[in-house]
This record gives structure tokens, C-alpha cells and sequence, in this order.
């Protein structure tokens, strides 16, 4: 039996989480206010002006309670607004406060620098090839998840 980490997938999650690590310990010590954790859950705000709780619990590949306890949570950070939909009822639409989005951003060049890290021993072609190759297996990924 070949050994885990020679999966891709495997070998691929543990990177993720090592960049993970990286970018949370970042956050920590640079005192953001936010922890790396809650900065990626609000990017989806930052990419539309309004983001529905459904829209975010589908983004976020989380169930709609513990999308609206985190939402509750930035709601009494006052990093967010929650709003009724005008044309629907049903939905709460998703806004970020003046200090959502000033502590978000202070999050951006932690990201730049940890960018830098992440891409230090690639050449040009290195990350081009990379982008490739990821984007083949993303779109493998929703083609599979579409057949099923």
C-alpha cells in the first residue's frame, strides 16, 4: 500500500493547511483584529457589493445555522450588516460596515507578503504551469461533482 501523502489530494490538503498555518500565525502577529479565518469567510463580501446568508452558506460549503451564527457573531463585531432583501422577503442581504471593511482590508498586505513566500522557488513558468495544472483539477473536480 503506497503511503497517503503520495495521493494527490492528500498531498495537496496538507499544503493547503501549511499555508494555512502560515497565513493564520500571520494575522496573530500582526494583530489585525481579525483572525485569518474570518477574513477568508468575509471574502465573499468583498467580491459583491451584497451577498445573501444562502449565497454565503454555498461559498462557504457550510449549512445555513452555522452560517447565520458566524454572520450573528460579525453582526455584533459591527463588521457587517444584515438586511432584509428588498425584492425578497426570505433572504437577509449581507453588507459590510465602514469597520468591517477597514479591518478587512488591514488583512491585504499580510496576504501580499504571504504571496511572496508561497511563491519564492517558482520561475514565471513554474507558476504558470501551476495555474494550469490547478485549474485542470478544479474543473475536473465540479465536472464530477456535476455527474453525480
Amino acid at each position: 500500500m503506497k503511503g497517503l501523502s503520495t495521493y494527490l489530494g492528500i498531498y495537496m490538503s496538507e499544503t493547503l493547511l501549511l499555508m494555512r498555518r502560515f497565513l493564520a500565525n500571520e494575522f496573530t502577529k500582526k494583530g489585525i483584529g481579525m483572525r485569518f479565518e474570518e477574513w477568508m469567510q468575509l471574502l465573499p463580501l468583498t467580491e459583491s457589493e451584497t451577498v445573501s446568508q444562502k449565497d454565503l452558506s454555498d461559498r462557504l460549503v457550510k449549512d445555513k445555522t452555522t452560517v447565520s451564527r458566524l454572520v450573528d457573531g460579525w453582526v455584533k463585531k459591527a463588521w457587517v450588516k444584515r438586511e432584509v432583501s428588498a425584492t425578497d422577503k426570505r433572504f437577509y442581504i449581507l453588507r459590510f460596515t465602514k469597520k468591517g471593511k477597514e479591518i478587512w482590508e488591514k488583512g491585504l498586505p499580510i496576504i501580499t507578503s504571504a504571496d511572496a513566500v508561497f511563491r519564492k522557488d517558482l520561475s514565471d513558468v513554474n507558476e504558470k504551469d501551476l495555474y494550469l495544472l490547478l485549474f485542470k483539477i478544479q474543473s475536473s473536480v465540479q465536472i464530477a461533482e456535476k455527474e453525480k
